[in-house]
């Protein structure tokens, strides 16, 4: 049930209206045209319950470095990354 996802991300984010534009921008970038849209949303609650969320620029970076033994560290966390990002104005896509 989505109030159970809602309740374990909200122990990692505080904030409610954080939750939610952190919750929207995960959603718009994890769905996929096949799943439906609360499919995707309870996906990214619980992601972001489990603090295991992916952003673009981590996906990018583990592309780039599929082939090298280097590994660059970033100290960020994946949802502090999303907070970021959800701090720029809305843009359709």
């Amino acid at each position: 049930m989505r109030s159970e996802y809602v309740f374990a991300a909200s122990k990692e984010i505080n904030n409610r209206f954080l939750l939610c534009r952190i919750t929207s921008v995960s959603a718009r970038r994890l769905h996929l045209e096949s799943t439906q849209p609360s499919e995707t949303i309870n996906k990214s609650l619980k992601l972001i319950a489990a603090q295991e969320l992916v952003t673009h620029s981590d996906a990018a970076s583990c592309e780039m470095q599929s082939g090298s033994a280097e590994k660059q560290t970033d100290n960020s966390s994946p949802i502090q990354t999303l907070a970021d990002d959800a701090a720029t104005p809305f843009q359709e896509s």
